[in-house]
C-alpha cells in the first residue's frame, strides 16, 4: 500500500486476534504510518466491519495480508472512475492468481470475462454473482465508505464467501466498473498454513453452511421476489443440497444426509427425483473420473514410448 503511485490518505491493519506479535512488528516497521487496530479473534467480516468504522476516508479499499497489490493500482482505479463519471461506487481490476506450480490465471479468465477496453462498465454484475462466475474479488474493489454502510457491512455470520454476499448487495445499490488490468496478486498456493484453498478444501461442512445462509438472505430481500433472480437462486439452493448431501453421504454421515433430503423436499424435490438425481451424478462423476484416467494412462504410454 505504501508503493501506490497515488499514495492512499490511510492504512489500517486490523490485527484479529493474532499470537504471533503482528501488531508489534507492524507499528516496529512503519510507526505513524500504519494505524493498528486489535481486537479478539472474530473472523474476517468483523475484522472488515472493523476497518470500515476506523476509517476517515470516502473510498475504501481492501488487502489481505496473502495478497499483494501493484503500484499502479489505486492509480488506474482513480482514472477509470475520473473518465466514466460520477455514477459509479465501485470500481475492480483484474487480478492474477498464483498458486506455486507456475501456472497462472486470472479473476477475468476464469469467470470468462473477456473486454477489449482498459475501462468498462460491469453490466448487471448480481447475474454474473448468481450465474456461471463473477470477475469480482474484494482484494480490488475500490468502493464508497457509504455503500457499505448502506448494506451494514460484511455478514459477520459467514466465514467463508463473506465478499461474494457484500457484492450481490452492492450491486443494487450503485453501478460497478472495472479496469482490465491484473493489478493485484493473489496466493492461491494450497499448502499454506491458513490459506482460503485451505479453508474451502477442508471445511466443507463450513461451505455449505455459508453458502445456505447467503442463498436464503437472498430470497428473503423484497426486490428478489419475482425477479429474474429468485429462480437462479434457487436453482444454486437445490445445487447445493445435492452436493452437501452427496458429501454426507460419502463421509456416512447419515443424518446431515437426511436433513438435506429434507431441504430438498421443502424445495419442491420428489423423493423419486432425489433419488434419481443423487445417481446420476454419481455416475457421471464416474465417467469423468474414468476418462480423466484414461487421459493420464495415455499421457503416460506416450512419455514411455
Amino acid at each position: 500500500m505504501l508503493a501506490q503511485t497515488v499514495p492512499v490518505d490511510e492504512i489500517i491493519v486490523v490485527d484479529d486476534g493474532s499470537t504471533d506479535g503482528t501488531a508489534e512488528e507492524i507499528r516496529a516497521c512503519y510507526g505513524e504510518a500504519v494505524s493498528v487496530v486489535r481486537q479478539e479473534n472474530t473472523g474476517v467480516s468483523a475484522a472488515r466491519n472493523r476497518a470500515i468504522r476506523e476509517a476517515h476516508g470516502n473510498w475504501l479499499a481492501f488487502l489481505d495480508s496473502d495478497d499483494e497489490w501493484l503500484p499502479s493500482k489505486i492509480q488506474r482505479q482513480v482514472e477509470a472512475l475520473e473518465t466514466l463519471g460520477s455514477q459509479f461506487g465501485l470500481c475492480f481490476t483484474d487480478c492474477r492468481f498464483e498458486s506455486g506450480t507456475g501456472k497462472l490465471s486470472s479473476a477475468f479468465e476464469e469467470a470468462g470475462f473477456v473486454t477489449p477496453y482498459a475501462f468498462g462498465i460491469l453490466e448487471d454484475p448480481a447475474e454474473g454473482l448468481v450465474g456461471s462466475g463473477s470477475p469480482l474479488r474484494i482484494q480490488s474493489t475500490l468502493v464508497l465508505k457509504s455503500l457499505f454502510e448502506e448494506i451494514s457491512g460484511f455478514d459477520e455470520g459467514l466465514t467463508l464467501n463473506e465478499d461474494y454476499d457484500a457484492f450481490f448487495r452492492l450491486s443494487f445499490k450503485t453501478k460497478f466498473c472495472f479496469v482490465s488490468e491484473p493489478l493485484v496478486r493473489v496466493d492461491r498456493n494450497p499448502h499454506r498454513v491458513g490459506g482460503l484453498c485451505q479453508l474451502f478444501e477442508t471445511r466443507n461442512n463450513l461451505k455449505y453452511d455459508d453458502l445456505r445462509r447467503i442463498y436464503a438472505k437472498w430470497l428473503s430481500i423484497p426486490w428478489i421476489v419475482g425477479s429474474n433472480y429468485e429462480d437462479s437462486i434457487r436453482d444454486k439452493l437445490r445445487l447445493l443440497c445435492y452436493e452437501s448431501a452427496e458429501s454426507s453421504i460419502r463421509g456416512f454421515r447419515v443424518r446431515a444426509a437426511l436433513r438435506e433430503f429434507a431441504r430438498l423436499r421443502a424445495l419442491q424435490e420428489s423423493y423419486a427425483s432425489i433419488v434419481l438425481n443423487l445417481t446420476s451424478r454419481k455416475i457421471r462423476k464416474l465417467r469423468r473420473d474414468i476418462r480423466i484416467s484414461l487421459r493420464g494412462a495415455t499421457r503416460k504410454g506416450i512419455r514411455q514410448q
